[in-house]
C-alpha cells in the first residue's frame, strides 16, 4: 500500500508545478498505462483499485507491469478516485518519469511548435495528430499548456510516448532551427492559403486561438499560412487547423 507522503506527491502531479518538483507524470486508463508499459522510458509504479485486479484486462497489464519490474499496488477505490483527474476514472493508472527529450533526439522531417497554446486537450490532439502524420517532433513554446499533464496525455491518446515532445523556449527554437536550415512556417487566419506540399522540412508554427503566434517566432518566419476556407468561415479550432495544415505539407510524403 502506498504511504500517505506517496499519495501526497502524485497526488501533485494534476499540476505542472507537482510535475516540474518531483520530475513525473500520472497517466490513467487502461490504454495510456498498456502504452507506458511499451515505452523505454521508466514507469514508477502502476496502481489499480483492488477489485478491478480480477478483470482480464487489468490482469494482463499488471501482469506485463511485473514482468519489467514495475512496482504495482492494489489501492482502495477512494485511492484511485483521489488521484484520477477525470470524471470519470478507470480502475487504473500508472505514474511515469517525464523523459528527458531534446533537441538530441529530433530526427530529420517536419517539426511542429505550439506556441501559447492553453488549452490541454488541443495540445494532446495536436501532439497525437502530429506523431501520427511523422513529424520529427512537437516543441511546446512560451505559455503552452504541458503536453504530459493528465488532460493533455489523455488527448494524445498515448501518441506521447512514441516520439520527441518536450517544452523550450522561443530564442532556443529560432536558434536551433536555423543551425538545421529548417524554415519556420506559421499559421495565421487570413494568411495565403497552404495548397501544396512543403519543399522540405518545415516547422510549423501554431499559436493560441486568441493571440495567434508570438511576435518573435513570426519576425523568424519564412511563410505565413492558413486554411483554405469558404467565404465567411473566420478560422478553424486550433487543433482542426494544426490536422488539415499538416497533411497539406506532408502530401505525398512516405510516413515512417
Amino acid at each position: 500500500m502506498p504511504t500517505r507522503a506517496e499519495i501526497k506527491t502524485w497526488r501533485s502531479l494534476h499540476r505542472r508545478k507537482g510535475r516540474r518538483e518531483t520530475g513525473c507524470f500520472l497517466a490513467e486508463g487502461r490504454r495510456l498505462v498498456g502504452e507506458m508499459l511499451e515505452w523505454p522510458g521508466r514507469t514508477v509504479a502502476v496502481l489499480h483499485a483492488g477489485a478491478a485486479g480480477a478483470e482480464p484486462d487489468v490482469k494482463k497489464l499488471l501482469a506485463r507491469a511485473a514482468a519489467r519490474g514495475v512496482r504495482t499496488e492494489a489501492v482502495p477505490e477512494a485511492v484511485v478516485r483521489t488521484l484520477a483527474d477525470a470524471a470519470t476514472p478507470q480502475p487504473i493508472l500508472a505514474i511515469g518519469e517525464v523523459p528527458s527529450y531534446g533537441w538530441d533526439d529530433v530526427g530529420d522531417g517536419a517539426i511542429v511548435l505550439l506556441d501559447g497554446v492553453q488549452d490541454p486537450g488541443n495540445v494532446g490532439t495536436l501532439v497525437r495528430t502530429a506523431l501520427a502524420l511523422g513529424v520529427a517532433a512537437v516543441i511546446g513554446v512560451g505559455e503552452t499548456a504541458d503536453p504530459w499533464g493528465p488532460k493533455a496525455l489523455r488527448a494524445a491518446a498515448g501518441a506521447s510516448f512514441r516520439g520527441p515532445v518536450f517544452r523550450t523556449d522561443a530564442r532556443e527554437v529560432v536558434e536551433h532551427l536555423a543551425e538545421r536550415g529548417i524554415p519556420i512556417w506559421v499559421a495565421a487566419a487570413g494568411a495565403p492559403p497552404l495548397r501544396s506540399p512543403s519543399p522540405g522540412p518545415v516547422a510549423l508554427a501554431l499559436g493560441s486561438e486568441a493571440r495567434g503566434v508570438s511576435t518573435s517566432l513570426r519576425a523568424a518566419a519564412a511563410r505565413v499560412v492558413s486554411v483554405p476556407l469558404v467565404r465567411g468561415v473566420e478560422s478553424l479550432n486550433v487543433a482542426s487547423a494544426g490536422a488539415i495544415l499538416l497533411d497539406r505539407m506532408q502530401a505525398g510524403r512516405p510516413l515512417g
